[in-house]
């Protein structure tokens, strides 16, 4: 007999709401099973039943993944664990990046021919000066000698033929050299879209990730600092809710622009994920890149939006800042947690704020939880 677990678990979560142990989810000794945990998980965050969830869900009652634990819990402290959020999560920590291993692949596949086609190439240049001086030679033997014997005259119809198939040799070369560099533009093309979220067409979360492990390397291999900022888009749900997921996605374009005023090269700005951007600006000034967000911040709050799409007022749309200077002794896992403490002050302090990261904030937050 099959069993529809789907079924058995939406019934369950429909009509007991918990009050009572699922069949399937005890055990011999009536004691509770992982399956009552992962059910509950899902329900508790109304969470879609599929195998992702299901997947990510046993993970976090099941297993020993600290971080996705770590980045569940924040997601559901700031009511921001959705099937949107928790699908953007799965894929950071289950999807294996087999686009990055076909990427070398592929790169190293074009090493080896363009290698292979610069050796054909230069063999050619050593050839054509043989072709010349054999075609040459050819002609005057075929002048000069009106009753040479036919197999001579065959042989040098062949050597003309041998020389004019060279030839096409070094065309068909030339054209696979073309299609090579059309190759290398299509993979250009697609790394950049792979690199960047459709919607903010900002760098995504992906690309933070290399970006941030790029500039932890500078910081250790040239005595280099860096300053990693969380902006997190206040009252965001309350923009979707009151004027729709499309006036939302506009705002997130607008504010993604105006942070945009920031970037320069040494400092980039991703989606960090759904109303969150993460900046990452290489100065050990603290003071002076937090007069700039704060310029940036304070230049949205003072304007006054309107939805372009119903002509409705939404008047001021303000985000929060956490920001926190990375010292020597920082990990890539401290500096970001660091991040998210001041950004959680931010937030609880008032919001349309910009805060630096003090231990006093680190401490205070675990006497919240």
């Amino acid at each position: 007999m099959k069993i529809d677990i789907k079924n058995i678990l939406n019934s369950y979560r429909r009509e007991n709401r918990h009050d009572q142990a699922c069949p399937v989810c005890t055990d011999k000794d009536s004691e509770y099973a992982p399956l009552v945990g992962i059910t509950n998980f899902l329900a508790c965050h109304n969470l879609s039943l599929n195998a992702k969830n299901l997947q990510q869900a046993w993970e976090y009652v099941c297993g020993n993944n600290k971080e996705l634990k770590t980045e569940l819990d924040r997601a559901s402290s700031a009511s921001a664990l959705n099937d949107q959020s928790a699908l953007e999560i799965y894929e950071k920590y289950f999807n294996v990046d087999i686009n990055v291993r076909i990427e070398k692949i592929f790169q190293e596949a074009i090493v080896q021919i363009r290698s292979t086609t610069q050796i054909i190439s230069a063999g050619n240049d050593n050839a054509v000066k043989h072709e010349n001086q054999l075609i040459e030679q050819a002609d005057t033997i075929r002048s000069e000698s009106g009753g040479i014997d036919k197999a001579i005259q065959k042989l040098l119809d062949l050597s003309r033929m041998m020389v004019e198939s060279t030839r096409e040799n070094r065309e068909q070369i030339s054209q696979t050299n073309e299609k090579l560099a059309e190759l290398q533009k299509d993979l250009d093309v697609a790394r950049n879209e792979a690199d960047h979220d459709k919607l903010t067409r900002l760098p995504n979360r992906r690309k933070f990730d290399r970006d941030l492990d790029a500039v932890f390397q500078r910081l250790h291999d040239d005595d280099g600092a860096f300053v990693l900022a969380f902006v997190d888009v206040d009252h965001f749900k309350r923009i979707n809710d009151t004027f729709g997921h499309e006036c939302g996605d506009r705002v997130l374009r607008m504010i993604a622009n105006h942070l945009s005023q920031l970037s320069d090269t040494r400092c980039s700005i991703s989606r960090y994920g759904g109303e969150e951007f993460a900046i990452l600006i290489e100065d050990d000034d603290v003071d002076n890149v937090f007069r700039k967000i704060d310029d940036c911040r304070s230049g949205l709050a003072i304007k006054s939006l309107v939805d372009v799409g119903s002509g409705r007022a939404i008047g001021q749309v303000t985000f929060s800042v956490g920001m926190a200077q990375c010292l020597p002794a920082d990990t890539k896992r401290s500096i970001l947690r660091k991040a998210d403490v001041a950004l959680y002050n931010a937030k609880s302090g008032g919001r349309n704020m910009v805060r630096k990261f003090s231990s006093e904030f680190a401490d205070r937050r675990a006497s919240d939880s």
